[in-house]
């Protein structure tokens, strides 16, 4: 199977890695088949600050607000065993393990809301609960894995900060597809992996944290950058750089550095319309369709993922024709990023067409 025949639409599963971004990786590696303590130590004091402030030009954050992690679920833990433990939480049925697990794993009092029709959650529910249930602290997916739907996390953020709720976000399925302004969205957490729509393939996530939070709970772990050195020892101070571990994955954010350059270069804005045009198209050429859609034909309240049911053989026709998606539980995950075409989505459509057009004959 050659590269060429490949339709991949599926970067809600894992992010395709650009050339540039690989070759920083590679030649890191080629130096340290020579001289691996220089190789690491260039990189620790050298790149290393300025991939951070990288990222904090990506994130619309203060440098010392954002930290690198190995994952999403290492800094959602880490972040949980700093809190007390009595934290009332809201949380959603359905979203991601990692997001629930940390609090169901550890005891804390949870209270659910499910989605209203298989796609949407009410927000003006979710807010009735977050006072009536007298809730400390809402963490939730900016754009829900198993469906798409994207929430208002904007609104969000306005309704917690009135109200004292600490509001965490699992950006993992947006950051990267759209642009997140820490600074405007004024959250307590933003957490991403970057194997998705960052495109950093494996092996690094991102956190920011707020100095308030920061100031509520203080971290409950040490790593590469909490501790300072005041004459010959070394002191424990603690800030978000106490989730980043003793030895971070150097190529794996190499990558990432290429990665979020590119994005900043081509704009996150424009790649976000990119992605909704293209979700646009794919909706549009399935409304003639039989397929069975998961939420509305529409992008009102969707990113650029698209979930169907796997009827008729859908599924193994795809997988027949080479077109890259996700399967699991009987439905289909259809998700497009900037590397995307139109003719990708048309590719698609012709599939499904010459499939249900078959089955009419």
């Amino acid at each position: 199977m050659s590269q060429q025949e490949i339709t991949y639409l599926n970067t809600a599963a894992a992010g395709l890695v650009s050339k540039p971004s690989l070759n920083a990786t590679h030649s890191f590696y080629d130096a340290m088949q020579v001289n691996a303590s220089s190789r690491s130590e260039q990189w620790r004091f050298k790149e290393f600050p300025l991939i951070r402030e990288t990222l904090a030009e990506f994130m619309d954050a203060p440098a010392g607000n954002v930290a690198f992690v190995p994952n999403f679920s290492y800094a959602m833990t880490a972040l949980v065993h700093s809190m007390t433990g009595k934290e009332r939480v809201l949380l959603y049925k359905n979203d991601y393990p990692s997001v629930l697990d940390a609090f169901r794993l550890n005891g804390y009092d949870i209270t659910w809301i499910d989605n209203e029709d298989g796609f949407h959650i009410s927000l003006d529910k979710l807010k009735d609960l977050l006072l009536t249930k007298n809730i400390d602290l809402l963490v939730i997916s900016h754009v829900q894995w198993l469906s798409g739907f994207k929430i208002d996390i904007e609104e969000l953020s306005v309704f917690c900060r009135q109200h004292n709720i600490i509001f965490i976000v699992d950006a993992t399925q947006s950051l990267g597809a759209m642009k997140i302004s820490a600074t405007k969205l004024d959250a307590d957490a933003i957490i991403a992996s970057n194997y998705k729509w960052m495109n950093a393939a494996f092996g690094s996530g991102v956190i920011y944290l707020a100095d308030r939070l920061l100031e509520k709970y203080t971290p409950k772990i040490g790593g590469m950058g909490s501790y300072t050195f005041q004459g010959d020892k070394m002191f424990y101070e603690p800030s978000v750089r106490s989730f980043e571990p003793g030895h971070l994955n150097m190529p794996g954010l190499l990558l990432l550095d290429g990665a979020m350059k590119e994005k900043l270069e081509m704009g996150l804005e424009k790649i976000e319309a990119h992605n909704i045009d293209l979700t646009t198209h794919l909706l549009d050429g399935l409304a003639s369709l039989p397929v069975n859609l998961i939420g509305p034909m529409d992008t009102a309240d969707r990113c650029s993922i698209v979930v169907v049911k796997d009827e008729n053989g859908l599924g193994q026709f795809l997988t027949d024709n080479q077109i890259i998606v996700t399967h699991r539980g009987g439905t289909l995950r259809i998700s497009m990023h900037f590397y995307n075409t139109k003719a990708d989505v048309m590719r698609l459509i012709s599939c499904l067409q010459e499939l249900y057009n078959g089955s009419n004959t």
